[in-house]
Formats: structure tokens, sequence, C-alpha cells
């Protein structure tokens, strides 16, 4: 085999064995590679039976980015997050949504990367907290798969003689603990950031050997021949200063590269820059024992050069048959007493540290919480393999007493999190400190503390006065988190959770997000999901389809429709102020129907609007008619009655789609509901028919020809005879007392509506005998039988079945009929003198 060729390994996605061992042995089976060079977003992972990572489409919103009035919340990102969450189906497929979440959060990051100038390693905050978040779904992702995905149970025999990879792959399907363990490291290696490899220099120490060669003194000299790796080491010389700073900047370089699980790119570095002693000493993480063709390509492209093919045995055909490292426990052990050489560079002792497990050599050049958990983790991993492959039978070739000594302390996860958290690297960024506590959480599979942290940092803590930008951004990670853990019914606090869905779907209601509201209001309880949303719709003013739009959606989504609307309106109702508080009948000033509601009165009618969507409302919406017609009406403000009562007759007014609806249970009853309405319909239509009268009264002639009087004279005649029979007919509609002789009140709203009704009569029916007089009194001359007519109001006030005398009384009008009537009773002795008695006559 031409030693020039590199050999590439082939791999699957799953853990990888491979290794710098002397001694190899050939085998039947096909070992998995476990050390395979992850991409940088690369999203395939996992053992033989795990789930494979589908990928899913985003619809195209746009990725602008809002930052208005200091609020980090573009509208496109709402709408996006929504899309992920209402179309995807955590049943068909686990990972599906935390990968659509990941990949937005990469677009966002990326966008705010380019608008901070591309400057390597600076990043601005929306960016950290966007890669945080991108981290944190990747993460959720790659764990719920496993957890979530039944595992192929192994066959009940077993291979007594396996090699290391099958006993791992083996440890990795019965060992749930070390899968999850390994899937975090995993996690951890993919979203390291980037950084700068080393400049390549193929000549070994070229600076040093140069040096040397040009003076003819040390060229000559046994005491500066030191360029084996341990020269410096055994002989204390230093190297060229140019190679030392190379050599920090390699093995520095080739520390990041484990760090990110990148061993091929590790090996490669130290071949290209003429360390082959490096990659000898990298390639021994191979496990033994890995079947490779020659035809096959790897995925993880280690490439050995001549310097390596000791390494790998040949069949007779020249195909790759075996490859690992046999000896793998001397490795280890001699890779463990390197670490803790305190004369070696703190990164050399890191690399060995990595190889080996040893924790406690890497721990001094972390400087992040992913740098420290991955360190420790690493070593949990190393750890628990190792004593897995010493408890079962293996390959021949080791002897027990090649064993070098190795004392590291096994940690449990729980236990690694208490240490990194006393390291307290997060505190000077608040920010991350909340991601790491979500993602140490996902790590701990304790979702119920996740969603308590949750609302502490986001309720508790006030995070919303502290930081407009943090609040919002975990506000809506938080929200998707629990949808998320719900819909893999997992079990989440429902206090907690449904605290945080209200707060985010309050923060859509004021982000005007109207599509979205009853999406999320849908994932509250019963009751709070009726109030959040009555109260969003409250506070909707636009038109009447816009409004059926929204009320649709709440229908769609499951929503209880019937108690939202009817909360809206209730909520609206309570605004208006009290008649009480526009003082004593006697004080108020009825305004007219012609003039104009205001803008509030405008929304407090159109309130009906919300009970006219489903037709079993209908008489539910008759009745809240009632109420506002007589609230308005209780404190003079009959122009915004009689607006309600225009826009139930008028057809193209949706409140027009109100109909009387007679309730079955109440056939032999007396429908309180529909005379009440019906008594308001008469009182606007004399009402509206004494303005007209009063027009047109008004309107006389100054100098009348003969035609325009007659015209007139015909006008006042018809109006006020018109304006006559409603008269009656608004009084006959309240001298019964419905309320009282249909059934006994007794509920407090019953109550309340009596004395709503005992001011609106006190108020009107005064008022409308007053004004009848004027009308009667006034048209003496025209049509002469209404003077006795004006008088003879009196009988009509004082009839037994009738007694209005309780309502002139209460209003303090009775002084003015009586002064009325005087000067009816004056006019007509004025015009028969004689004929007393016709002024007593009574009907």
């Amino acid at each position: 085999m031409d030693q020039s060729t590199p050999m590439i390994i082939d791999s699957m996605s799953t853990p990888r064995v491979y290794s710098n061992a002397s001694r190899f042995q050939g085998t039947p089976e096909f070992t998995p590679s476990i050390y395979a060079t992850p991409q940088v977003h690369s999203s395939d992972m996992l053992v033989n039976g795990f789930p494979s990572i589908m990928n899913s489409s985003i619809t195209n919103l746009g990725t602008r980015l809002l930052n208005t009035d200091g609020m980090y919340f573009g509208n496109d990102i709402i709408q996006r997050y929504a899309e992920v969450y209402e179309n995807t189906r955590p049943q068909e497929d686990i990972g599906n949504a935390p990968e659509t979440y990941e990949q937005m959060c990469e677009e966002y990051s990326k966008s705010f990367r380019e608008e901070g100038g591309g400057i390597f390693n600076f990043k601005p905050r929306e960016c950290r907290l966007w890669e945080a978040e991108r981290n944190t779904w990747k993460l959720l992702k790659l764990l719920s798969q496993y957890r979530f995905t039944p595992i192929k149970s192994l066959d009940g025999t077993r291979n007594p003689f396996q090699t290391d990879g099958q006993l791992l792959c083996e440890l990795l399907a019965i060992d749930k603990d070390f899968a999850e363990a390994w899937i975090v490291r995993k996690w951890l290696w993919k979203i390291a950031p980037d950084f700068i490899t080393v400049e390549t220099n193929p000549e070994y120490r070229s600076f040093t050997k140069n040096s040397i060669l040009l003076d003819l003194k040390k060229r000559d000299s046994e005491e500066y021949k030191y360029l084996d790796p341990d020269g410096t080491h055994r002989t204390q010389k230093p190297l060229h200063p140019y190679d030392q700073e190379h050599e920090k900047e390699l093995v520095r370089s080739i520390f990041e590269y484990l760090r990110r699980g990148q061993f091929d790119d590790a090996i490669d570095i130290s071949d290209k820059n003429g360390h082959y002693w490096r990659s000898a000493i990298l390639s021994g993480i191979i496990l033994y024992d890995e079947k490779v063709d020659g035809l096959h390509i790897s995925k993880i492209g280690c490439k050995f050069q001549a310097v390596n093919m000791d390494r790998v045995t040949s069949n007779e055909n020249g195909n790759v048959t075996t490859i690992g490292n046999v000896n793998r426990q001397i490795w280890r052990g001699t890779c463990y007493h390197c670490a803790n050489q305190e004369k070696l560079d703190v990164y050399d002792r890191a690399i060995y540290g990595v190889l080996s497990g040893n924790y406690e050599s890497i721990i001094p050049i972390c400087r992040t919480w992913e740098d420290y958990v991955w360190a420790y983790y690493n070593s949990l991993i190393e750890c628990q393999q190792e004593e897995y492959f010493s408890k079962h039978a293996r390959h021949m070739g080791v002897n027990d007493d090649d064993d070098l000594p190795i004392n590291i302390k096994v940690l449990t996860p729980k236990e690694i999190f208490e240490l990194v958290e006393s390291k307290r690297v997060d505190s000077r960024d608040f920010d991350l400190e909340k991601f790491h506590i979500i993602q140490k959480l996902i790590i701990l599979n304790d979702s119920k503390e996740m969603v308590k942290q949750l609302k502490v940092e986001i309720i508790d803590k006030r995070l919303r006065r502290e930081d407009e930008i943090a609040y919002v951004h975990f506000l809506r990670l938080a929200t998707h988190l629990i949808l998320y853990l719900r819909d893999l019914m997992l079990s989440t606090p429902d206090k907690e959770s449904d605290d945080i869905i209200k707060l985010y779907t309050e923060l859509l209601i004021e982000c005007h997000q109207n599509k979205l509201i009853a999406l999320y209001a849908s994932k509250l309880p019963r009751e709070i999901s009726i109030e959040i949303y009555a109260s969003f719709l409250k506070g909707v003013t636009s038109s009447c389809t816009e409004r059926r739009k929204l009320f649709t959606l709440a229908e769609q989504y499951g929503l209880n429709v019937v108690a939202i609307t009817r909360k809206t309106f209730e909520l609206i109702f309570k605004e208006i102020e009290s008649p009480d508080r526009y003082g004593p009948v006697s004080d108020i000033r009825i305004i007219t129907l012609q003039e104009p509601v205001n803008a509030v009165e405008e929304i407090q009618i159109r309130a009906l609007e919300w009970l006219t969507f489903s037709k079993e409302q209908h008489r539910e919406a008759l009745k809240s008619a009632n109420a506002l017609c007589r609230i308005f009406l209780a404190s003079g403000r009959m122009n915004v009655a009689g607006k309600i009562i225009m826009e139930m007759k008028y057809t193209k007014s949706p409140l027009s789609a109100i109909r009387y609806v007679k309730p079955d249970d109440d056939e032999d009853e007396i429908d309180t509901v529909f005379i009440e309405h019906q008594n308001y319909c008469t009182m606007i239509e004399y009402y509206n028919k004494y303005e007209a009268w009063w027009k047109t009264w008004k309107s006389k002639p100054e100098k009348p020809s003969s035609k325009e009087l007659n015209e007139w004279t015909k006008n006042i005649k018809d109006i006020t005879n018109s304006l006559d029979i409603r008269f009656h007919k608004f009084l006959d509609s309240y001298v019964i007392d419905f309320l009282r002789d249909t059934k006994t009140m007794v509920t407090e709203e019953d109550e309340i509506r009596i004395r709503e009704l005992e001011r609106v009569m006190d108020i009107y029916i005064p008022n409308a005998v007053l004004r009848h007089h004027k009308v009667l009194y006034e048209t003496r001359d025209i049509l002469p039988a209404n003077l006795e007519e004006s008088f003879n109001l009196a009988n009509l006030v004082v009839e037994e079945n009738a007694d209005l005398t309780i309502h002139f009384r209460r209003s303090k009008k009775l002084p003015l009929l009586i002064m009325s009537l005087r000067d009816s009773y004056l006019e007509i002795l004025k015009k028969n003198p004689k004929d007393i008695t016709n002024v007593l006559h009574v009907d």
C-alpha cells in the first residue's frame, strides 16, 4: 500500500472507536466509530437504534427584526413561533418543533451577528440571546428524541469476547444515564464557538533546528541534541522563541479541537505541523475494534499517514480489517499521569486530561459554563465506559500488572452542576445564567423545577421592570418550552405554567397580535382563558367583520365563545358610570335624541355586537340591550338609548341580528325581557315624535301666506294627533308593574334592575306628561279639544290602576304639573266661565 495515500475510516453517526495501539486483531463484526468529528451545525448524532433527526421547513414569513420603543419583539418572530407550535405534532416527530425553533434562532443570531459588523468573537447582546436559545432547543431536541423513542432490547445471548467498540454500543443501549451523558457531551461539542487555529508550519521546530545548524559549536555538541519530544524537558533547553510561540498555539489548537470533539482535526493539525508523536497519542482514543473497507468513505476523514500505517492490519486483498487501541488501559493510564505532570504546559496537561478523563487538569483553562460542564461530563463518560470495559471479558493481550493506577472521582450529574455553580462563571452575564439554569434542568430531566425556575425569573423577580429585552425573550422561550413539555405529556406544575402562558398571551395582546391570541389562550384553564380572551376582545374596536373573525378563531381553538362574549360585554358594561353619579332624578337633564353619542358611548353600544355572533345568545343580547338602555336612560342619556333602539331596527346594522326569542319554559308567564324592550321602543318613538313636533311648531311662518299657513296647520294637526297616540301608548306600557306581577325578585341583579327601572319611570313619565301638556295647551287654538284634554291629564295621572303621582313626587315635578294644569283651568274658564262642570269632566 502506498504510504502517501491517506486511509479514510468509515463511520456511523454514533460512538466512534479509534486508537493508536501497536497490536490489532481481526474480528468479523463491524464496530461503529465513537468519536466522529461533528460538523458545525450537523444534527446527526446518537447511537444504533436512536431515532434520526428530521428536518422541517419554515414558512417564509420574513426575518426582519423589529426593535421599537425598546421592545425586542418582532412581529415575524411571534408569528413564526406560533406557526411552528401549531403545525408540529410531537406525537409524529418528537424533534420537529425544537429543531425548527433551533433553525429560527440560528437565522436571527446570524442577522444580529452581521449587524455587529462581523468582528470575530464580538457578539451583540441580542445575538448571544439567540445563540443561547438555539443551544437550548438543540439540547431539548436531542434528549427528547432519546427519552421518548423506544430502544430495541438486546438479544438475551451475548458474545463473551466483545471488543471495546461493541461493549460501548452495548453500554449505550442498556444504560440510560450513560447514553444521556453521551448526548450531553455531544451537544457541548456542537455548540462550542468557532476559534482561530494555529498557522501551519510543516517543518518540525524549524527555527530551533536552524539556529543549531548555523552554529558550529552547537551542531556538533551532544548538549544541543534535544529536538525529540521530551528533549526540552530532559535538557531544560528552551526552544527558539518562534518555535515556543508556535507550539503553544499548536497545543491550544489541539485542545480546542478536542473541546469540540474534532479528534480527526486535532490529529490532522498535528501531522501537518510535523508533530507525529502527538498524532500517535491522540489516535489512542480509537477503541478496538472497527472493521474498515478501504472503499468506504469516512464521515470524519481520519487520515493515516506513513507513520501511522503500522496501526492497521490488512488481509490478502489489501483491505483494512481492524483498527483500534488494544492496549487502551495502558494508554489511558499514561495519559492520566501525564496530565498530572506540573512541568508540562497547561494545555498539554488539559489534552491528556481529555484523553484520560481527568477533569482536574482541564478545569484551569475552562472559561465558560459550557467548558466546565463538558470537562466534568467528559470525565464521567470516560470513567463509566472504562469501568464497564473492566467488568466484561475482553480480548487477549493485556495483563493486570500493566495497568497504571488512575484515581478519578466519578461525579453524578447533580454533583457536576453543583460544582459548576460554585465557580460562579455566570456572575457577570445574567442572561446566560438564566439559560444555563434551563439547560441544567433539561439535562437533569426535572421539568417541574424548570417551570418553577422560569416563573421565579420572569414573574417573581419582576424581570420585565429590569430589562425589557430579556423579559420578552425569556417569556417567549418559557411559554414554548412549557407547551412542548405538555405535548410530550410531561408533568409540569399547573399554576406556574398557566401564569407564564397567561403572561405571554397578555404580551401578545399588547403587541396587537390578534390572530394568535386565541391559540395561546386555548392552552389555559377554562376560567382563565375566558377572562383573558374577554379582556382582549374588550379592547378591540375594529369593524364587526373583524370582530367576527376573532370570534371564529376562538371557536376553532375550542374556547368557550358564549362565556367569553358574555364576559366581554360585562367588562365593558361595568365601566359605564352608575346613574346615581348623575344626582337625584330631579336634577337629571334629558339629552335629546338628536345629540350625537361620543366615542366612549359608541364603544359601549358596540359591546352588544359580541352577543350577536351566536344565535343561542340572541335572547341574552336583547336582555343586555335592555340593561344598556336602562342605565343610559337612568342617567338622562336618552340619545344613547335611542341609538341602541335605532341600530336594532336598522337592517344593515350588526345589532339588527338581535331577535326576540321566547323562552320555552315561560309559555304561560309574561316575558319581562320582551316587554321591557317594547317599553323602550315606545318611549323612544314618543320622544322622537315630540322632537319632530317641536321642530314643526317652531317652523311656523312669520309672515305666512294663506297657502303656507294652511300647509303648516295641516302638518301640526297631523303630527299632534300622531304624538297623542304615541303618548298614550307610552304611558300604557308603564302603568303595569310587570316586574312584581310575574314573580318575586330575590336576586341582587333583579333588585338593581327594579331600582333602575323606577328611576327611569321617575325621570321620563313626569317629563312626558309635562311635555304632552305643553303640546295640547299650545295647540288649543288649532285643535280646540286639546285644551280640555290638557286639563284632563290630571285624571290620567291619578287613575287608580296607574297612580303616576308617585313618579311626580319622587321627581319633585308635581308643582310643575299643578302649575300646568292651572294654566289649562284658567284658559277654560276664560273661554267658558259659566260652564264650570266641563272642567271637571272625567272620561
